[in-house]
């Protein structure tokens, strides 16, 4: 690479806290949509609207399957030399065009045709799911591929973490404190009215990522230098992927982390509804305690991660996660101070992955850029989050089969004792026991995959030097 276009202006682009803030708010707005709506839709058209399990069981599959074909298909399109990127970037354009539409889908979601037969239902839920998660994958492939172009060292993924993690908590807080106060059981229309306070809050966050999503004159200039290497056919890219020990092993933690938080997040309003017996509005408490577990976590696995480095942060922080979940099969059965004090607990085991997954992904991506020499981050990204939503379908599956073998009524009343013992359990099932094996096993399978460590790790570093990848 000719000199004229070393990454010497970097940090003046990338690296202010002014850069790093606006950058952030991209982790804001995702965090949003998946606090506010992704973890509600299913309870909504269950619950709400009572379309049946078999169309939810087919509307969620091929939610599924579009999220697993669209992801890695928008990473490759991302990745194709486009006309653009001298004047733009590569990454910029899809950075400031894909949030609004997204939140306007989700708005949409959760406004349908009140009154319509089942299919129509069924219809609108796959069309907005499909256009939602279109607009998602254009945004996120983007944004999360940008973060280890954006931060070129370990103190700076550090430091661009903490940003990250900032944003996604505020949204988290935001995310689940504000929905539980609009909207409620059994009144239908209500849905609409958050989803609605939702895409103003969300359009805010699509106007701030737009200054620390710029890229560099110097970027820019590499980017196109590098559109000019061959770029390696799909499924080669696929099978280069997969052949990396480090970016298997990111897959594995997390789908891990994506089958916690589809269980234990996708099942709140079931574990709220029948289990505690309290209504949405009582949410917000608990919610307090889990966001104040998050926080907590945030500060001490930081310095963990600088003591004993982010591979074995990263086993702690999963193997914690699973077992802070078990308590879930009995924490309802205790007095209400014990009940906030375990989802402070929860909040904090949660807050363990948080740290570890972005430093571990560009980790695993600078790896990936050794080994075929060009950054193709929007691919990888695409690739490891189609894995991602394979666990969508084994949510769906399972939330489908249990609800179906142990009676679950979705018309029954709220409160406790309004379900059946089994259906109780069947909930219980759903949102601890599941997400604690299935957490537990992929955070062994990282461990014994994922390899850099040790004289691995600085080689790397030293590579991404030699070859001026990183700086």
């Amino acid at each position: 690479m000719s000199d004229d276009i070393k990454l010497d202006d970097w940090q003046e682009w990338h690296e202010s806290k002014k850069s790093m803030f606006s950058f952030s708010f991209g982790s804001f707005g995702i965090e949003l949509v998946g606090n506010a709506f992704a973890g509600l839709y299913f309870f909504f058209y269950e619950t709400e609207l009572l379309l049946p399990g078999i169309f939810l069981l087919i509307a969620n599959t091929i939610f599924a399957v579009w999220n697993a074909v669209n992801d890695p298909l928008i990473g490759y399109i991302v990745e194709k030399p486009r006309g653009f990127w001298s004047k733009w970037g590569k990454r910029y354009p899809w950075l400031c065009t894909m949030l609004i539409p997204m939140y306007v889908a989700y708005f949409l979601l959760f406004s349908p045709p009140i009154g319509s037969s089942p299919i129509v239902l069924f219809l609108w839920m796959v069309v907005m799911l499909v256009l939602a998660d279109t607009f998602y994958s254009g945004f996120f492939v983007n944004w999360q591929g940008m973060f280890p172009e954006k931060y070129r060292s370990d103190d700076s993924r550090r430091k661009g973490n903490v940003w990250k993690l900032v944003l996604a908590i505020i949204s988290v807080i935001v995310g689940t404190l504000i929905p539980p106060q609009i909207y409620e059981y059994d009144v239908v229309e209500s849905y609409s009215a958050m989803a609605a306070v939702m895409l103003v809050i969300g359009c805010i966050a699509a106007v701030f990522v737009m200054y620390g999503g710029r890229e560099d004159p110097a970027r820019k200039a590499q980017q196109v230098l590098q559109g000019t290497i061959e770029q390696a056919p799909f499924f080669a890219s696929l099978k280069e992927g997969l052949k990396n020990k480090a970016f298997l092993g990111y897959i594995f933690l997390y789908f891990g982390n994506k089958v916690w938080d589809l269980f234990v997040l996708g099942n709140a309003n079931y574990y709220a509804k029948w289990i505690l017996g309290i209504e949405a509005s009582d949410l917000t408490l608990i919610y307090v305690m889990i966001i104040l577990g998050i926080f907590s976590a945030v500060p001490v696995f930081t310095v963990v991660s600088k003591k004993v480095g982010f591979r074995k942060t990263a086993i702690i922080g999963g193997l914690l996660e699973s077992i802070c979940t078990i308590p879930l099969f009995f924490v309802a059965e205790l007095p209400s101070l014990f009940i906030y004090v375990f989802f402070f607990i929860l909040g904090f085991g949660n807050g363990a992955m948080w740290v570890m997954l972005s430093p571990i992904l560009a980790e695993s991506l600078d790896s990936l850029s050794i080994q075929t020499g060009r950054r193709n981050s929007g691919v990888y990204v695409g690739i490891y989050i189609f894995f991602g939503r394979l666990a969508i379908i084994l949510f769906t599956f399972l939330m489908v089969f249990v609800h179906a073998i142990t009676g679950f009524n979705p018309a029954a009343p709220a409160g406790k004792g309004q379900q059946t013992p089994t259906a109780d359990l069947g909930i219980l099932i759903t949102i601890a026991l599941i997400p604690v094996i299935g957490t537990a096993i992929f955070t062994i399978l990282f461990a014994l995959t994922y390899d850099i460590k040790d004289d691995k790790k600085a080689w790397l570093e030293e590579q991404l030097k030699l070859k001026d990848i990183r700086k």
